[in-house]
C-alpha cells in the first residue's frame, strides 16, 4: 500500500504538481463547504467536517490507491450515522460517533484483509440506485427545518418528519429562508451560466457577506465561534456494551463505504483507465476511518462529487488531495474569523441541490423497464430506506432480495470466443485460443445463458480480455436467456472503449425481448440500430449478416 505511494512520488515533477494543485484547490472549493454542511446532517458541529476532510485527505495519500478518488465525508455515509445513534443512551453522542467510526474502519480492514470486499458486487445497481433515491429524499426532507428556521423533531420516518414541518410553518424564520433560497438560487445560476465559478463556495460566501453588512448573526442560526485549532488526538473509549450496540450498524455501513468505493472506481475505470485493486482500497479506506476516529472525525467514504472534479480539473496523482487538505488547514486557521458568519440555513440549501443531484431520473426509470428482477430490488429497497428508522435495515433487506434473486437465477453467463470458416459451407466452430482470434478480421463473442448483476464484474473482465485496438466485434446473443441493468452498463462500457480505440460493434442473434432491454437501455444509440441482427428460424442467419457487413466495410 505504502508501496504504492512511494511509486508515486519516485517520477513526480513540477509540471504534474501544477496540474495537482489545480484540481486540489477546485476540489476544495467545493468540498470546504459540503464538508462543514455533511457535518450537519451527521449531528455534529460543522467544525468537525473540517477536521474530518483534512484527516481523511492527508491520510488517504499514503494509503489509498486511486489516483482520483477523494476520500471525505458524504451525504449518505452522514446519513447512515445520524440514523443509527438516535437511541444513545448514558453516552455523549460524539463518543457514539468515533467509537461508530472506529468500527467501521477496523471492520473495513479485515473485510479487505480477508479479500471479502469483492462480495460487495453481489449488491445490484437497482439495490444502490434504490437506496440513493431513497437516501436523497431523507436528506433533502431532513434539512428543510433547517432551511426554514425551524425547531422541530424529527419523525421516525420522512413522512412524519414532513408532517412536523408542515404544522409548524408559521414559525419559519424569515431570514433563514429567505439567505437559504438566495444560496440555492445563486447555486443554480452559476452551474446554468458556465462561468466556471465554485458555485457552493460562492453560495456560502454570499450569504456570509449578508449576515455580516446586515448584522443578522442574532437573526438566524449561524456556524458560531470555533476555536482555530487542528484537528487533536483523541484515544477512542472502548465501552464494550456500546461496541455491541453499535456492532451491526458499523458492519452495515462498512458494506454501504465499499459500496460507494465501488461504483466510483468503476466509474472512473471508464474514464481514466486506471485499474485499481479493490480489497487494498478497501483496506485504505479502513484505516483511513481509523484515523478519522482518533482526530475527532466520522466516517468517510469515496466522493462521488469531489472525485470526478478532481479528475475534470486534471488530477495526476493523490497529492491532489493532499493539497485539499493542507487548504483546509489554512481556513482553520486563517479564516476563522469568517466561517463563524456562515448561516446554517445557507448549509442547509447546500445539501438540499446535493440531494437533488443524487436522484438519477435515468437510472429509476430504467430499473423498471429492463427486468421485473430489477423493478423489484429497487422497490424493495427504496421503501425500506424511506420508512425503516434505520438506514442499516435497508442495506441489508436490499443485498437479500438480490442473493435470493440471484439464487434463482443461478447458471450464470457463458461466455465463448467462435471462428467462422468461410471456406465450403462456411461451418462456425468453438475457438479456445484467443491469440489465434486476434489475428482475424473481426471477433466473434458469443454470449449465452443469464447475465445477472453478480456476472457483471466476470463479464468485465472477459471482454476486456477480448478487447485489441481498431478491431471488429460480433456479439451473438442468439441463446442469451436474460440480462439486467448491471451487465448491459459492462456491455456498454465495453462498446464505448472499442470505438474509443477505432473499432466498431454489431450485434446478432438478438430476439425481441433483448432488443427491447438495449432500446430502453440507450444501448442501440452507441451501435447504431443498423449493426442490430434480430434472430431468425435459421440459425446463424443473423450472424452471417453481421460478418458479411464487416467484410464489405460497411458497419457504422
Amino acid at each position: 500500500m505504502f508501496t504504492s505511494f512511494f511509486k508515486m512520488i519516485k517520477n513526480y515533477n513540477f509540471k504534474v504538481f501544477k496540474d495537482d494543485l489545480s484540481a486540489g484547490l477546485s476540489v476544495a472549493s467545493v468540498a470546504l463547504p459540503q464538508s462543514m454542511a455533511y457535518a450537519l446532517i451527521a449531528g455534529v458541529n460543522p467544525i468537525y467536517g473540517l477536521y474530518t476532510s483534512i484527516v481523511a485527505m492527508i491520510t488517504a495519500t499514503f494509503v489509498g490507491v486511486s489516483n482520483y478518488m477523494i476520500a471525505g465525508p458524504t451525504n449518505m455515509m452522514s446519513l447512515a450515522i445520524a440514523s443509527n445513534l438516535t437511541s444513545l443512551e448514558e453516552v455523549s453522542y460524539l463518543e457514539g460517533v468515533l467509537l461508530l467510526t472506529f468500527l467501521v474502519g477496523v471492520i473495513q480492514v479485515l473485510l479487505g484483509m480477508l479479500r471479502l470486499g469483492d462480495l460487495v458486487t453481489y449488491v445490484s445497481h437497482p439495490v444502490i440506485t434504490g437506496l440513493t433515491f431513497g437516501v436523497a429524499l431523507i436528506i433533502g426532507i431532513g434539512q428543510l427545518d433547517n432551511l426554514l428556521g425551524l425547531e422541530i423533531e424529527m419523525g421516525a420516518n420522512i413522512f412524519s418528519t414532513f408532517y412536523n414541518i408542515i404544522i409548524n410553518l408559521e414559525q419559519t424564520n424569515l431570514y433563514s429562508f429567505l439567505i437559504g433560497a438566495l444560496t440555492i438560487a445563486i447555486i443554480a445560476i452559476i452551474k446554468k451560466s458556465n462561468l466556471g465559478l465554485p458555485s457552493y463556495l460562492v453560495g456560502v460566501i454570499i450569504s456570509i457577506c449578508i449576515v455580516y453588512i446586515f448584522n443578522l448573526r442574532e437573526s438566524l442560526a449561524v456556524v458560531g465561534n470555533f476555536t482555530a485549532s487542528l484537528p487533536e488526538f483523541r484515544p477512542i473509549k472502548l465501552n464494550f456494551n456500546l461496541v455491541q450496540q453499535l456492532f451491526s450498524s458499523a458492519l452495515s455501513i462498512a458494506i454501504l463505504g465499499f459500496i460507494q468505493v465501488i461504483s466510483i472506481v468503476k466509474s472512473l475505470e471508464k474514464k481514466s483507465e486506471q485499474q485499481v485493486k479493490l480489497n487494498q482500497e478497501f483496506i485504505g479506506q479502513g484505516l483511513i476511518n481509523i484515523c478519522c476516529s482518533l482526530f475527532s472525525g466520522f466516517v468517510i467514504s469515496g466522493s462521488f462529487t469531489k472525485s470526478f472534479i478532481n479528475y475534470s480539473a486534471g488530477a495526476k496523482t493523490r497529492i491532489s488531495q493532499l493539497i485539499t487538505g493542507l487548504s483546509f488547514i489554512l481556513v482553520i486557521l486563517l479564516f476563522n474569523p469568517v466561517v463563524r458568519y456562515i448561516p446554517i440555513s445557507s448549509l442547509a440549501a447546500l445539501v438540499i441541490v446535493v440531494a437533488c443531484s443524487m436522484i438519477e431520473r435515468k437510472e429509476i426509470v430504467q430499473s423498471f423497464k429492463t427486468t421485473t428482477a430489477d423493478a423489484i430490488m429497487f422497490s424493495v429497497t427504496f421503501i425500506t430506506t424511506i420508512l425503516a428508522p434505520r438506514l442499516d435495515y435497508a442495506i441489508y433487506v436490499g443485498v437479500i432480495v438480490s442473493i435470493i434473486i440471484l439464487l434463482k437465477n443461478a447458471s450464470g453467463v457463458q461466455y465463448s470466443h467462435m471462428s467462422y470458416g468461410q471456406q465450403g459451407k462456411g461451418d462456425f466452430s468453438n475457438q479456445e485460443q484467443l491469440t489465434n482470434i486476434k489475428e482475424d478480421d473481426y471477433i466473434l463473442i458469443n454470449l449465452a445463458g443469464n447475465l445477472q448483476f453478480n456476472s457483471a464484474e466476470n463479464l468485465k473482465d472477459k471482454l476486456n480480455q477480448s478487447f485489441t485496438e481498431n478491431k471488429a466485434f460480433v456479439i451473438r446473443t442468439r441463446y442469451l436467456d436474460h440480462i439486467d441493468i448491471t451487465s448491459i452498463q459492462e456491455l456498454e462500457k465495453f462498446i464505448d472503449k472499442v470505438y474509443d480505440h477505432g473499432g466498431k460493434v454489431l450485434l446478432c442473434g438478438v430476439d425481441e425481448e433483448l432488443l427491447k432491454a438495449l432500446q430502453q437501455a440507450g444501448t442501440l444509440d452507441k451501435v447504431n440500430k443498423e449493426n442490430v441482427f434480430l434472430a431468425d428460424q435459421q440459425i446463424f442467419s443473423s450472424t452471417k449478416q453481421a460478418i458479411k457487413k464487416v467484410a464489405s466495410g460497411n458497419s457504422i
